[in-house]
């Protein structure tokens, strides 16, 4: 077993951490969310889903992602995720190269300044993407 790093309706274990490859197994609560629209500059991010389902937006095309299936967002794609159901979900994420986003979720969870791993939020004013944010809303 790996850390397990938890906010409230998150749990997220580590199971591997290295330069070239960070691998989480999440359990997300029903109806919670995960990470609003956002990129990585420098990092591919996957989702594969283990059991339920899990909204994924990508590109601003959002769309359901069920157990043993799988979203990409390439570096500089806006993506976001969340579990929309009302149902727990559990899915693999992956970040190659890691880039440690590991450490990136231990200082959110500490409620620290994390962007070591190259994280850029989405602001509505500063990239227009009303597409993007208004899928993520419904």
């Amino acid at each position: 077993m790996g850390e397990v790093l938890e906010r409230p309706g998150r749990r997220a274990e580590v199971l591997i951490a290295s330069d070239e490859l960070v691998l989480f197994r999440f359990d997300l609560d029903a109806k919670r969310h995960g990470a609003g629209p956002h990129y990585h500059r420098k990092h591919v991010d996957c989702f594969f889903v283990l059991e339920g389902e899990l909204r994924v937006t990508v590109a601003g095309e959002p769309r359901t992602v069920r157990a043993g299936e799988l979203a990409v967002a390439t570096p500089g794609t806006v993506h976001a995720f969340k579990n929309a159901s009302d149902s727990p979900v559990r899915f693999l994420n992956l970040h190659t190269p890691g880039m440690r986003f590991d450490e990136y979720i231990r200082r959110m969870d500490a409620d620290d300044d994390p962007d070591p791993a190259g994280v850029r939020l989405v602001r509505r004013r500063r990239l227009n993407l009303p597409d993007v944010l208004s899928s993520w809303s419904s």
